[in-house]
């Protein structure tokens, strides 16, 4: 299919005109087409049939224009809130292969090849986009633009046709635009310029006339400076030097789409760009490849000079470099230095010359080297920002490493496209270890030529990338020498950090952490940052953070100095500030207290929890790459503070490696206080991942030794977590025991948050166990006490949200929506998305069933985009139990999946009650065998595991499910008279009923 806007509107298929009926559904189909990849909204499509007056039909009009067009086209319209959109391949519309073309032509290697896309692009044209058809706004938003697109490549073009020769085509190539845009000077100088180089001087005088009478007649004005200069030009027949001093392209270039367009836009309006980034990151190819795609537009010639900013010898001095630039223009240099710079400047001022200073040191250097005024164009490349280049109207534009698929790219340019494509994991591998640099890439492809394959290569590599990144017999070919430079321009302040930043990989730093490896203050830090980002050493990727591309902090650690440079500093300061911050963000932690042996204290001061945590958010990486290197009894401590954080954001699986490596150490050591510490930690861990025979038998570990070394707290601390795994193992009623002997122990001390928290703990068991009175006797003393001690906000949302599900259970439903809203209110950073899945249960026994679906979906939300696994079946489960509007098919298939889930994982409580929710849903469907066997099922856990209601709840669901087992539902009534569940006993006795 060939659908064409570039003038009336059509579609073909097979070479065949399908009809599109209407001057409506034309416009509609324009509109679509010309925003190709976006959803046109409805709204700006009314407001493209009829302006500012449709009719009261508009929007229904709109969908059958819309239906008709799906017919035409096979249906191929997407459609969403948003709008509609085409949903064809793009290469079926003329507009986005015109825009194809003109790119290919822009960003061609030659100037035959450009002319060619450009030629074909032009082809596409058929007269006035969407021509005929729409309102004002379509002329406005639409037709204009489409027209500038046109104009621009024609002139682009026309250049390219002057470079090549081709002068005799460029008057009719240009006539049209001369005539629709007759203010647009750039047609009518280089209509001008073709004819004069075509020998044809007075047409060219005669065109420059008709357009002085034009700009007088219309805007009162003379013609511009360009053609004003190229007018006197011709009238003196001087046909100056034209310099082509350009350096060749490299053999291969890939990438840099948006930075040579960028560079074409900046360049193209007389501007001053700086090319800037790290040492190798192809700055100069940049600069020489989007230097000859732009020399067309640049007619009176390119000059080019390396500045040597950062080569062996000093960088040249202005002086040094006008006289070689005057005689380039064929212009003799004067001695006097302030001569030569209003020569120079004068010979610019009447020609349009691209100037390229390439490896520029410092703007000072630059700054003599700038043409005065408008007509030319300069790219400057440095390593250096040159942020004093902004007084100049100088505009960045900074290069980064290559993407992969550039990297990819550019292998093939180098080694072959063949190579390439036959091992492409290895060609990513080693696109990753050359860092995505071009220098380093092409380094590994002169090394690679004649050699068989890729493998070999990487595994030189990833033995000493250093040395094998080094053209063998070339001393500058080399990634060490390419840094080398740019590390001997920095002062000593700055040299020193940047040496220090490799003692420790995979960090990025702050003005903090680079105050403790530079051994100054913060204030001095961040200027010696500062001056290594303007040198692109460091990154600031990040307001006020830093961080160093893989090859640079790899040249880093190779300038570290034994003896002179030392981590331990930011060591110790990551010690004592993650310590800080763990008891504000889990205030019933509990960590060793510090000895003599430690570093001594570093730790930046927070103001609360949420300073605390913003910290560990910004910071948790780079406390796992301090942890990689440290050693010894510092490495245990710094791993014993991750337990605070497994609570805060951190994956409790990427404690396991540190803790266990830890743990080895420890042994090792026979440090006794170091291996309770790693087994208290694993044991955390594998707690948090539901691995709960593990988990105990590292808790067992902890408190012995714990006891051992006379740690009383950290025995009263495992000794409880021992009892919640017993819990998660099933055996309530020694979790039970244990809970009840831990808050004595507890109570012996003075009133803490741990003995809060293991009330809580032991609230929660109880009510599992089916004893709400008690368990809401428990939590009540918790909140009290957490409240009397002021902990730090953030508990609040759980103790209330258990409030609740306690008030559920005893059938106090109104009690039960106050707390969980309480607890909704509460919660630091969003709702907890168990809070929302148990208010969902509340509202859905109240007969709320949209309320109760609402909240069951906010919470599957929230649990999936935190990535809690757990909490995300929880809620699963509870949207199938609640939401009616699901299909039974879908609810019923949705609880199948949780239980799937909770099978290879220890969750008596959960799995129960979701197998209970499953007969429920099931025998509503009117499915009872089926109801009846997951009843049967939840009623043996339920009584293994001790936990009453749920024994209760399963006899119910038996009891409606087989009418045979009846007496089921008065054992079920019995046992919530029992224990005070008013509304299950309410709904066993109705079964009874029944």
């Amino acid at each position: 299919m060939d659908i064409r806007v570039l003038g009336p509107v059509e579609v073909l298929e097979g070479g065949a005109q399908i009809p599109v009926e209407g001057a409506q559904q034309q416009c509609v189909l324009g509109l679509l087409a010309a925003w190709y990849g976006t959803y046109v909204p409805v709204d700006l499509l009314i407001e493209a049939l009829w302006e500012e007056d449709p009719p009261k039909t508009a929007r229904t009009i709109v969908q059958l224009k819309v239906s008709q067009l799906r017919k035409t086209l096979g249906g191929r319209i997407a459609s969403t809130t948003a709008g509609y959109s085409l949903a064809v391949p793009g290469e079926e519309i003329d507009l986005v292969r015109f825009r194809d073309l003109a790119a290919r032509s822009r960003s061609a290697a030659r100037p035959e090849l450009a002319a060619g896309a450009a030629e074909r692009a032009l082809e596409l044209w058929r007269g006035q986009p969407l021509q005929g058809v729409g309102t004002p706004l379509v002329e406005r938003r639409v037709r204009v633009p489409l027209l500038h697109e046109l104009w621009d490549l024609l002139e682009e073009h026309a250049a390219t046709l002057i470079e090549l020769g081709r002068h005799r085509e460029v008057p009719a190539l240009l006539r049209g635009v001369r005539h629709d845009e007759p203010l647009r000077e750039t047609p009518h100088a280089l209509a001008m310029t073709a004819l004069w180089h075509d020998g044809r001087t007075a047409e060219a005088l005669d065109l420059f006339h008709d357009v002085r009478r034009l700009l007088a007649d219309e805007l009162g004005v003379d013609p511009g400076p360009r053609l004003r200069d190229l007018h006197q030009r011709i009238l003196d027949g001087h046909r100056p030097a034209v310099p082509r001093q350009l350096p060749r392209a490299v053999a291969a270039f890939a990438g840099r789409r948006a930075e040579t367009a960028r560079l074409a836009a900046l360049l193209r309006e007389g501007g001053v760009a700086v090319v800037t980034g790290a040492a190798g990151i192809g700055k100069s190819a940049l600069a020489a490849y989007a230097g000859h795609q732009l020399a067309a537009a640049f007619p009176d010639g390119q000059l080019h000079v390396d500045l040597g900013g950062h080569g062996q010898g000093e960088p040249l001095p202005p002086e040094r470099v006008l006289p070689r630039l005057l005689g380039a223009l064929g212009v003799p240099a004067p001695r006097d230095t302030a001569e030569q710079l209003d020569l120079y400047r004068s010979t610019l001022a009447t020609r349009r010359v691209l100037v390229v200073l390439d490896n520029a040191a410092h703007a000072e250097q630059v700054r003599p080297l700038l043409p005065g005024g408008s007509s030319c164009a300069v790219i400057v490349t440095s390593r250096d920002a040159l942020r004093g280049l902004v007084l100049q109207g100088a505009r960045s534009v900074r290069l980064d490493p290559l993407s992969p698929d550039e990297s990819r790219d550019l292998l093939a340019d180098l080694v072959g496209h063949d190579r390439v494509g036959a091992d492409p994991g290895a060609a990513a591998e080693l696109a990753e270890l050359c860092g995505h640099l071009p220098l380093a890439l092409a380094i590994a492809g002169a090394n690679l030529v004649g050699r068989a394959g890729l493998r070999p290569y990487i595994e030189e590599l990833h033995a000493d990338r250093w040395s094998t990144l080094a053209v063998e017999g070339d001393a500058q070919a080399t990634v060490a020498a390419a840094f080398a430079g740019s590390y001997a321009a920095l002062d000593p302040g700055a040299r020193t950090l940047f040496r220090r930043f490799g003692l420790v990989p995979g960090c990025d730093f702050t003005p903090d952490s680079a105050a403790r490896l530079a051994g100054a203050d913060p204030g001095t830090a961040r200027r010696l940052l500062s001056r290594l980002a303007s040198a692109h050493l460091v990154d600031e990727h990040a307001p006020g953070r830093y961080r160093l591309h893989d090859l640079v902090a790899l040249y880093a650690r190779e300038r570290c100095q034994a003896g002179d440079d030392d981590p331990a500093p930011l060591h110790a300061y990551y010690l004592h500030t993650a310590r800080a911050a763990a008891p504000l963000l889990a205030p019933a932690i509990e960590l060793l207290p510090l000895t003599g042996d430690d570093p001594p204290a570093d730790a930046a001061e927070f103001a609360g929890a949420d300073e605390a945590n913003a910290w560990f958010t910004a910071e948790q990486h780079n406390l796992l790459a301090v942890i990689d290197h440290a050693r010894g009894r510092l490495l245990w401590r710094l791993v014993e503070t991750l337990r605070a954080f497994m609570y805060g954001g951190y994956q409790p699986h990427l404690v396991l490696g540190p803790a266990r490596r830890a743990l080895a150490e420890a042994e090792r050591a026979d440090d006794r206080a170091g291996r309770a510490a790693m087994h208290h930690t694993l044991a955390n861990a594998a707690f948090m991942l539901n691995e709960p025979r593990p988990a105990g038998a590292h808790y067992e570990n902890a408190s012995r030794l714990y006891e051992e070394i006379g740690w009383k707290t950290g025995t009263l601390v495992t000794l409880t977590n021992l009892a919640m795994v017993s819990a998660d193992l099933g055996d309530l009623q020694r979790s039970l025991a244990g809970q009840e002997r831990v808050v004595r122990l507890w109570e012996a001390f003075e009133p803490s948050v741990q003995l809060a928290a293991t009330l809580e703990n032991y609230a929660i068991k109880l009510l599992w166990a089916g004893r709400p009175r008690e368990a809401l006797r428990h939590q009540r003393r918790s909140v009290r006490l957490r409240r009397s001690l002021a902990e730090p906000p953030g508990w609040e949302s759980r103790a209330h949200s258990v409030i609740g599900d306690i008030h559920l259970a005893l059938g106090e439903v109104e009690a039960a929506l106050e707390a969980f809203d309480q607890g909704l209110r509460a919660a630091r950073g969003g709702p907890l998305p168990g809070t929302l899945s148990s208010a969902a249960m509340a509202w859905h026994v109240k007969g709320e069933g949209a309320r109760a679906a609402e909240l069951a979906r906010e919470a599957v939300q929230v649990a999936e985009a935190r990535g809690l696994v757990s909490e995300h079946e929880e809620a699963r489960g509870t949207l199938a139990r609640v939401d009616t509007s699901l299909g039974r098919t879908e609810r019923v298939g949705l609880l199948e999946q949780v239980l799937a889930a909770y099978r290879d994982r220890s969750y008596p409580h959960l799995d129960t009650r979701a197998r209970v929710w499953l007969a429920e849903v099931l025998l509503d469907g009117g499915r009872r065998e089926e109801a009846a066997v997951h009843a049967r099922q939840a009623h043996d856990a339920a009584v293994r595991y001790g936990l009453r209601r749920l024994e209760g709840l399963s006899l119910t669901v038996l009891a409606r499910a087989v009418p045979e087992l009846r007496e089921h539902a008065r054992r079920a009534a019995e046992l919530h008279r029992e224990y005070g569940h008013r509304l299950d006993e309410a709904a066993a006795m109705a079964a009874l009923d029944d």
